[in-house]
């Protein structure tokens, strides 16, 4: 009975020896045995978890003690900074104490250097997230292979690599890293599910794709028509939106061509085929009660202008554009916070001003730009001062200057 107990003792431990770490550094940063968890919102020692995550990236090689020091404290200068170090790989054993399955420690110390101890089996995400991703763009494996393993690397994908720890200096190449291959990864396998018209794994996968990397243009314009594949045109609407004004808020830049021609695109195949006259003019007169110039997207204004310069051109009469530009004093773009309030007051401005026949556009994150038909040039200059000195009465602290630049169009004559 006693060897009996022995045996299953010795198994057990056998078990424990073979048991693996699991390691989470993309997003939330933990590490997990078959029984204990620890987790960095538990202890909020960020230069802890800091060393601790240095070690484990590192963990194929000895790092000395300077190397260390130099990474913990760049800029700082330490009476004693080796002890320092000591003290701080003293509290990271701590912290890993209740992971211990036998008597093993997780960090050994050789001839002033301290590495990971690579006879304790682990798994660590981003490693196997790399793994999945290289079988995955193989594309020797046949395509239902191929997204399996898009699958089960995009799903290990939770965030950024080391999320809190973005600043620090030797974090930032390997989250770009890794950022750059998931991004790449989602487009390829968005890729190879368009071919299998699975629009409801893409919607997925691509928004939370979007929540990680919310300035991807390109993105943005696959989430849009993967929702106008689906038939959900208002989603889709709403969705470029969204995406035009964090353009607008966040980069100062307008839409690409290809964002703009998506929108048109929307546009033109929202309405079903309707043979109701009457139904149709009611659809038309939802317009008649909006005061007001006619305020649209950039595309629409340049379909809008076309249309214009050629009735203008055939019944001879003038037409001004007319670009007005929010700066600093110094005539810089100021920044994106600031901006984005004073664009708001200037639509508010421009709403008020302009009469129901003209139309504006937002052209950049601090531009718009208006179509005024039938107006002389002076007319036009007292329209402008009209705007600013609507945009100054709501705004009588405001230490931004608003400028414009008028200019009849060179209407060609047939």
């Amino acid at each position: 009975m006693e060897q009996e107990m022995t045996r299953v003792s010795e198994a057990r431990n056998k078990e424990k020896k073979r048991s693996h770490l699991r390691i989470s550094m993309l997003g939330t940063f933990e590490i997990v045995n078959d029984e204990t968890k620890i987790e960095e919102s538990l202890n909020r020692s960020k230069k802890m978890w800091n060393l601790l995550g240095y070690i484990i990236t590192h963990r194929n090689r000895h790092i000395s003690q300077t190397e260390y020091i130099d990474m913990l404290w760049p800029d700082e200068v330490s009476a004693n900074p080796v002890n320092a170090l000591k003290t701080l790989l003293s509290r990271v054993r701590n912290l890993l104490e209740p992971l211990k399955l036998n008597n093993e420690s997780f960090i050994v110390s050789s001839q002033s250097s301290y590495h990971w101890n690579n006879q304790i089996p682990c798994k660590v995400d981003a490693e196997e997230f790399e793994r999945l991703v290289k079988k995955a763009s193989d594309d020797e494996y046949p395509e239902d292979v191929r997204i399996k393993h898009y699958k089960k690397a995009l799903d290990l994908y939770k965030g950024d690599f080391l999320t809190k720890h973005s600043t620090e200096l030797w974090v930032i190449p390997v989250s770009t890293y890794y950022h750059n291959l998931y991004i790449e990864a989602v487009k390829k396998f968005l890729a190879l599910l368009q071919k299998q018209n699975d629009y409801e794994t893409m919607e997925y996968y691509c928004a939370k794709a979007l929540q990680i990397e919310r300035f991807d243009e390109q993105l943005h314009c696959t989430y849009i028509q993967i929702l106008v594949d689906q038939g959900n045109t208002f989603a889709a609407l709403n969705h470029y939106e969204q995406t035009t004004n964090l353009l607008y808020s966040n980069l100062g830049v307008k839409p690409s061509k290809e964002l703009q021609s998506l929108y048109l695109h929307i546009m033109h195949t929202q309405k079903t085929l309707e043979t109701d006259l009457n139904i149709i003019q009611n659809d038309l007169k939802e317009a008649e009660y909006k005061t007001g110039p006619f305020f649209c997207e950039y595309v629409i204004f340049q379909e809008t202008y076309r249309l214009i310069v050629r009735q203008a051109q055939r019944e001879g009469r003038s037409v001004f554009l007319c670009l007005l530009t929010i700066t600093d004093s110094h005539g810089i773009v100021p920044s994106l916070n600031t901006l984005e309030a004073a664009m708001k007051r200037l639509y508010d401005a421009i709403h008020v001003s302009l009469r129901r026949g003209d139309v504006v556009s937002k052209y950049s994150g601090a531009q718009y730009v208006i179509l005024l038909p039938d107006i002389t040039y002076e007319d036009g200059g007292m329209v402008m001062e009209r705007i600013i000195k609507a945009y100054y009465h709501a705004n009588r602290r405001s230490l931004l200057h608003l400028k414009y630049k008028l200019e009849q169009l060179s209407i060609p004559t047939r």
